[in-house]
């Protein structure tokens, strides 16, 4: 599992930037060190190698060639010795130290050095001799996907995951330099969708001028970032896609911008209290329309909404059903409602804990509700009286036949009502219904099944609770028609919740 905690990491790829030369190295990881500590507090870094046992790497006929790779790999050896000057040198400046090894032996040897991580090359993404022995080296692996088949980038996924080995999968083009239009990089959102589990990140191969791409790889979710260094002297000349400490550092620093501006992804922020007062001042205040008594419960029809807003004053943000204004005190025509003169109930807590158990109770049931399906939460008499007083609803179908799914909670009742249209059959798929139909009562248990059709008045309650699969014929919101007149006069008996299970 991806740890979200943890710093983005920057993995700086010497590859064969070295030259052969360790003095050359040695100055290229002193010149990064000096880039990366203004930028520690953001991220880690780490240098990367490139181990290859030359001696078995290449076929015997061809040592000493002019094949382009042969020569390039042989000129720039280094021994044993240049090896562990060139490595510690890094850990002296602080450098997590990943190894990338491209043969058996070479696993062996990174291991000699206490490698932080293990890399794998686009190239050896499906190299199993070599992934087995790196599998059972127990390292963090980082792998990169240039020209990969998707089947291959899932075997590797699901390869690393089922050892427990944490993994992270680096979107790649193979392609010295990249050209822009072929960098792909919206690849790294689909990758973090695809594999949620496990870290995504971005492996740099396009014109160290362009700053940006380490930004935009980041804003799509890449936490890990690759990208190649040089240091270009009278001596030694650079490639096209590796980067010099100073295109290095404007590229580090676009990042961190990133970084920054994009802040908390994991979770809503919490709100400055800078925002809200800001905001505050632009909202419409509560003004009375008449004079008003003490103790009086506030209605839409009591007030109006306009500025200015007052310190310590109500606005129309606070007015909505789930909040009952009582007054404390006698208020003018046209004065402020607000904290001195009003309290406010809020309701919005007994909504929210009620739908957390009808959630519950349906997960204790059993009963599967598609994914998408609106809670329809009923609360005849008021929020305050649901838990005696209501039903909760979820519409699966409504068309010419509609599909209902109705929950009831220990001890509540459903207030007698009669359709005018609809015909309706009552499945209890858990628990037991107490059902009148024309004031006759009777028990429907588990299992049972109750028609009933339009102009029958029916109220049904439970006592431990119940669900209640509805099949009908179309259902049409002004088809409820119930006994007690006050139902219909409440306009909030109501509430919708999309986010529920």
């Amino acid at each position: 599992m991806k740890d979200v905690n943890k710093k983005p990491l920057i993995v700086l790829e010497m590859a064969n930037n070295h030259m052969g030369d360790v003095n050359h190295g040695k100055s290229l990881i002193t010149a990064l060190s000096e880039v990366a500590k203004p930028f520690g507090l953001k991220f880690d870094f780490a240098i990367k190698y490139q181990f290859r046992q030359l001696e078995t790497f290449i076929h015997p006929e061809y040592k000493g060639s002019d094949l382009k790779f042969v020569r390039r790999f042989e000129e720039t050896a280094l021994g044993k010795s240049q090896w562990d000057e060139l490595i510690q040198h890094g850990r002296n400046n602080n450098f997590l130290l990943i190894i990338t090894p491209f043969d058996e032996p070479s696993v062996e040897r990174a291991l000699s050095y206490n490698v932080d991580k293990l890399k794998i090359a686009s190239c050896s993404l499906a190299d199993w001799p070599l992934l087995e022995l790196v599998a059972d080296a127990k390292k963090e692996v980082i792998f990169s996907t240039a020209g990969a088949h998707l089947g291959s980038i899932d075997n590797m996924v699901s390869f690393f995951s089922n050892r427990t080995i944490p993994t992270t999968l680096m979107h790649c083009v193979g392609l010295y330099p990249t050209p822009f239009e072929q960098l792909n990089i919206g690849q790294v959102a689909f990758y973090s969708k695809r594999y949620p589990e496990i870290r995504v990140g971005y492996s740099t191969h396009e014109d160290p001028s362009l700053t940006e791409t380490g930004a935009l790889a980041f804003a799509l979710g890449a936490q890990v970032f690759e990208k190649h260094v040089a240091l270009k002297t009278r001596e030694y000349d650079k490639n096209d896609y590796s980067a010099t400490p100073d295109q290095l550092k404007a590229w580090l620093e676009t990042l961190e911008r990133a970084v920054t501006s994009t802040g908390q992804i994991d979770d809503k922020i919490k709100n400055q209290e800078n925002e809200i007062s800001s905001l505050r001042d632009l909202q419409r205040a509560i003004f009375v329309k008449h004079d008003v008594e003490a103790g009086i419960n506030l209605s839409i029809d009591d007030v109006y909404f306009a500025i200015p807003y007052a310190k310590g004053g109500y606005v129309a943000n606070d007015f909505s059903k789930y909040s009952k204004f009582v007054t404390k005190s006698s208020i003018k025509a046209n004065q402020a409602v607000c904290e001195e003169n009003c309290i406010i109930e809020d309701l919005r807590k007994e909504i929210l804990e009620a739908v957390s158990d009808i959630s519950s109770f349906v997960k204790k049931s059993g009963v599967v509700i598609p994914e998408g399906s609106v809670l329809e939460v009923s609360h005849h008499y008021g929020i305050e009286h649901f838990r005696k007083t209501g039903l909760a609803m979820a519409t699966i179908i409504n068309e010419e036949y509609c599909k209902k799914v109705l929950v009831m909670l220990p001890g509540q009742s459903h207030p007698e009502q009669f359709h005018k249209k609809k015909k309706e059959t009552f499945h209890v798929v858990f628990g037991t219904v107490d059902i009148e139909l024309d004031g006759v009562s009777s028990v429907v248990k588990t299992g049972e099944v109750v028609t009933i059709t339009p102009e029958v008045r029916h109220a049904f309650s439970t006592r431990d609770g119940c669900v209640i699969e509805e099949i009908s014929s179309t259902h049409y919101v002004d088809d409820s028609y119930y006994t007690d007149p006050s139902i219909a006069k409440n306009q909030n008996r109501k509430t919708f919740v999309n986010f529920w299970m």
